[in-house]
């Protein structure tokens, strides 16, 4: 089964693919992107190239656990997506974000695509279940 993770933002959404025969999440290239448009016309490609069997979409909770704008905006892409033929889930990722490490061997967080970190967490919290 191949899976394609999405973090939704409204300038930019993190990418992350995985294969289940291999077992490992891959972080993609960030889409930035300006419009809804711009973004559909990216992951029609991404998709295109990668051939996902399902698409995880990262639903952004507020702390409490109910959907806010953000939440209904990735909901709304979902659709979208949805109506492109593929197959969709949302995953809460509230726990999601990469988190500056303490630990002196760590990367600099600024080299880091935090956006693509996040989607790999959703694909992660996907094969844990």
């Amino acid at each position: 089964m191949r899976y394609l993770a999405l973090d939704i933002g409204t300038r930019r959404t993190g990418v992350a693919y995985l294969d289940t025969e291999v077992g490992i999440a891959l972080p993609l290239d960030t889409v930035v992107h300006t419009s809804e448009k711009d973004l559909m016309a990216a992951l029609g490609k991404i998709f295109e190239a990668r051939r996902p069997d399902r698409i995880v979409i990262g639903l952004p909770l507020l702390p409490g656990g109910t959907e806010g704008s953000q939440a209904q905006h990735s909901r709304k892409i979902g659709l979208l997506i949805e109506g492109m033929g593929f197959p969709t889930e949302y995953c809460d990722e509230r726990h999601t974000s990469p988190r500056p490490s303490q630990h002196k061997n760590a990367l600099p967080t600024q080299k880091i695509d935090g956006d693509a970190t996040a989607a790999c967490s959703l694909l992660s919290q996907k094969i844990d279940h």
